[in-house]
């Protein structure tokens, strides 16, 4: 599914009210469409419409079959009520230059732009099958790691579309896409500008401002920075508040500012008034680190934020990595700590890892366990039934009590009682035995 992010939805993060912003600085109540719902499809050369993903008030995504290639796509046609709107026009196809311009695996790719058969402006892109990160984290059983992941993928995506110069300005778990398989899609380039002036080949392809005369807001009050709330200049720091306020809801379960109407949003919004949301962050169970990062990233003054996506992305990469360290850590503590014999083995029949217990109870080094295959260490009588048990491990079952006897470096017979899975696709098996030999004496 690909997404609109330019009208007002129901969400959980503001007493079932969110509000989207295309006006000035007075605040709104709320943002109103007028135009009528059922409006024919449009007609195009190449696409065979399927139906209608979603609407707003400036654009239309529907879902259609591509009859030159063999595959669906999404294409975002300009609203009929704004047939004849240079500014909003201008808005879809800065959005589409935007996103081509943006080559990642985590933005989605266009495909073309052009006028349908009615007049309509449109381009076309890559349909993602999925659902949109407010509708997994609103299920409230996504895993921490998996959100974690997410995240990180969100920080990446923005890391490079600011290092080509593009800010966002609408970042929110709404404009995020989470793909069947895992992959991660921001959305919704709408809003975005170049922090700076639009490089050469943007501006020989017709770039042009979509912003109406005077100042105005636009984006979404339950995530936005104060400096965009109050109409004041934007930078990559406006995308890291953005960032900030998708973990916060990650962490929390709510955007940074909740309110029960628009105007109070509005207020909020320009004076950053979070109090509730930094005590919860605060209070909440989430790891420090991740907490602090929020809390830096929704600083009122954007010269306390880091900087850009980058630096962000970059945090978040170095918490993953000494998360996995710390977690290596204390399984190989685990590992080597345990009165039990725990080893890893492969398919093809050779210990991977063994903990030091094997060397205690059959007298050999790693090494020497390492470098033969283990049935060598089995007596006679017991391997044809080991390898049985290897062949169920190798078809994905779990092997549960299963008794082996093996002649120890001494000469002596060791009975082991063994409980082994195989990790499906790795080739590796994980076991842990134990020395029963003195039960059956």
């Amino acid at each position: 599914m690909a997404r609109d992010n330019e009208r007002s939805e129901s969400s959980r993060n503001t007493g079932d009210t969110t509000c989207v912003v295309t006006g000035s600085l007075t605040g709104p109540d709320a943002n109103s469409t007028d135009f009528e719902l059922n409006v024919e499809a449009p007609a195009f050369e190449r696409y065979d419409v399927i139906g209608e993903i979603e609407r707003g008030g400036q654009g239309v995504i529907y879902k259609a079959i591509d009859k030159r290639l063999p595959r669906e796509v999404a294409i975002k046609v300009l609203h009929p009520g704004h047939c004849g709107n240079e500014v909003v026009a201008n808005g879809l196809a800065n959005e589409a230059r935007v996103m081509s311009y943006l080559s990642h695996p985590n933005i989605t790719p266009i495909f073309e732009s052009g006028v349908s058969k009615g007049g309509r402006p449109y381009y076309v892109m890559k349909y993602i099958d999925g659902t949109t990160l407010a509708k997994v984290l609103a299920k409230g059983d996504v895993p921490p790691p998996l959100c974690l992941k997410i995240f990180a993928d969100i920080c990446q995506a923005m890391a490079y579309a600011h290092s080509r110069g593009v800010i966002h300005l609408d970042l929110k778990p709404q404009n995020v896409m989470v793909g069947q398989f895992g992959e991660v899609h921001v959305m919704d380039w709408g809003l975005a500008r170049f922090a700076e002036k639009p490089p050469p080949i943007i501006l020989s392809h017709g770039w042009a401002e979509s912003v109406e005369p005077g100042k105005r807001i636009n984006g979404t009050l339950s995530y936005m920075s104060p400096e965009q709330a109050r109409g004041e200049p934007l930078t990559t720091a406006t995308d890291v508040f953005g960032l900030g306020a998708i973990l916060c809801e990650i962490i929390l379960g709510h955007a940074p500012y909740v309110a029960d109407s628009c105007r109070k949003l509005f207020r909020r919004a320009r004076k950053a008034s979070m109090p509730e949301t930094l005590s919860g962050l605060d209070e909440s169970e989430t790891d420090r680190v991740l907490v602090r990062l929020a809390k830096k990233c929704l600083a009122v003054d954007p010269r306390d934020r880091p900087q850009d996506a980058i630096a962000v992305a970059q945090e978040v990469a170095d918490y993953q990595s000494s998360a996995f360290e710390r977690v290596e850590s204390d399984m190989n503590r685990f590992f080597e700590l345990s009165l039990d014999l725990f080893c890893i083995a492969d398919t093809h029949g050779y210990f991977r890892r063994v903990n030091e217990n094997f060397t205690r109870v059959l007298g050999y080094s790693k090494s020497e366990l390492l470098a033969r295959p283990f049935l060598d260490f089995v007596i006679e009588e017991d391997k044809e039934n080991t390898l049985d048990r290897m062949s169920v491990l190798s078809q994905g079952q779990h092997v549960v009590r299963f008794r082996n006897r093996y002649i120890s470096a001494y000469g002596s017979i060791v009975t082991l009682e063994w409980m082994a899975k195989s990790i499906s696709g790795e080739g590796l098996v994980f076991a842990v035995a134990r020395d029963v030999s003195q039960s059956l004496a």
